[in-house]
């Protein structure tokens, strides 16, 4: 009986536990819902759209919306919908009297709320009636060269159109509120154009207003230049006579940007190019100059020109370990080559050969053909002993060549390996049928 009696009351107990949590649970719900209800009548977010008949830029604009945006939720953000639709008139009172207080050159016609929890202000605006008729834009180029100076503007062709479509017809009075518009329009501009230079301007406002502008080179520039001037078909020495001229093209680019010349790389190495092309002494000798830059602060710039139609090369020899030719010291030589290309294949040449040692010279006329790519074959006459000379070359990789040579007078055979150390001097293996030794070829 008594076990009895204790189900019964445990399950009365456990009925009343559930009765409980049943109702905690709907306490809570009710909280939650209450909460949500109560969030979802308040003012959450504030947008602000500026209208009326008036010419205002479209970063203008965004400012000014940013600007009653803030005002609007400093103002409203947190009330209920309810107290902002109550009190609609005395709000847009408020904001109309604060913006256009701060506002120049516009005023604030009517200002319209609409309620919600993404709460929406109309801002209606008219223009002050002093107005920017026209406009003249000045663009300076401060510290660069004319060549520079032409290829910079350029690159920002159309700056103009960029104050004119924010500037023109707007208020005189409301300059003020461009100002950082414009110069976060400009930097944008310039960073997309020429980020290589940075622009400032000064606006004289009035109805003709005046606006310059000024481009300034960033850091790093070019400092020093460093020129070689090199010729494969000519007297490097001859090229001294237009060395001064192509310093001069190059120093033009001292001062300017680094980033600029290497944007520029293959138009400016047309220019230096042309600077050479161009002369009438240049185009009589079928003269093309190649010209390579190497963008940095040391401005580094490579100089080849070279004739299609002729070549004039002047050479001195010395072999060193060479035995004597029948009791004659040869082992130094000047040697003079002229040529003349008939076409793309073929050409005529002539050699002068002097050695000061045992003093005497020869001299071969000959004719010259490309046989296969990097192979040339030539074959010669020696005017002075009167006899046959042939000879081959083949250029196996970009500093190395093989050369072969038979000469008639005493059936000479002669090998070489020739290795070009730089522009001005080259070292050869050479053996023939008698000896082999070094020999070094300096070109002038």
């Amino acid at each position: 009986m008594s076990s009895v009696g204790g189900d019964k009351y445990n399950l009365i107990a456990s009925c009343h536990c559930f009765i409980i949590l049943l109702l905690l649970c709907c306490f809570l719900c009710g909280i939650v819902k209450s909460a949500e209800a109560v969030s979802t009548n308040r003012v959450q977010r504030v947008q602000a759209i500026v209208l009326g008949d008036v010419h205002i830029p479209a970063g203008v604009r965004q400012r000014m919306e940013a600007s009653v945006g803030t005002i609007g939720n400093q103002l409203l953000e947190g009330k209920t919908i309810h107290d902002v639709s109550a009190g609609q008139g005395y709000y847009e009172g408020i904001i109309q009297q604060v913006f256009d207080k701060v506002l120049v050159g516009y005023s604030v016609s009517k200002v319209t709320i609409q309620p919600g929890n993404e709460l929406k202000i109309f801002v209606n605006l008219v223009a002050w009636q002093d107005k920017i008729e026209s406009l003249s834009v000045e663009t300076k180029v401060i510290g660069m060269p004319p060549v520079v100076e032409k290829l910079l503007l350029d690159d920002i062709q159309g700056i103009e159109q960029l104050f004119e479509g924010m500037l023109m017809e707007l208020p005189v009075a409301a300059s003020d509120w461009t100002n950082g518009v414009v110069k976060h329009t400009l930097n944008d501009f310039m960073s997309q154009r020429a980020p290589e230079f940075r622009a400032d301007f000064d606006v004289v406002v009035d109805k003709n207003t005046k606006v310059v502008i000024e481009i300034y080179p960033l850091l790093p520039v070019v400092r020093t230049t460093d020129l070689s001037m090199r010729s494969d078909t000519f007297p490097n020495v001859a090229l001294l006579t237009q060395r001064q001229d192509m310093q001069d093209g190059v120093d033009m680019f001292v001062g300017v940007p680094v980033a600029f010349v290497k944007r520029h790389q293959e138009y400016i190495q047309q220019l230096l190019e042309r600077r050479l092309d161009d002369k009438a002494e240049a185009k009589a000798w079928g003269v093309h100059t190649n010209v390579t830059i190497t963008p940095g602060e040391r401005l580094a710039v490579m100089c080849r020109s070279n004739s299609k139609d002729y070549f004039l090369r002047f050479e001195g020899w010395a072999d060193i370990g060479r035995s004597s030719e029948e009791g004659k010291d040869n082992s130094l030589r000047v040697r003079g080559l002229v040529g003349r290309q008939l076409s793309s294949q073929d050409g005529l040449f002539s050699v002068v050969e002097f050695f000061p040692q045992h003093v005497h010279w020869d001299w071969d006329v000959g004719y010259y053909r490309n046989i296969l790519p990097g192979v040339r074959g030539n074959v010669r006459y020696d005017f002075k002993e009167r006899y046959w000379k042939a000879g081959m070359k083949y250029d196996f990789a970009p500093k190395w060549s093989f050369l072969y040579e038979y000469r008639q007078q005493n059936s000479i055979n002669e090998v070489a390996f020739r290795y070009k150390l730089h522009d001005f001097l080259s070292v050869a293996w050479v053996m023939d049928n008698h000896d082999y030794w070094l020999r070094f070829i300096g070109y002038f």
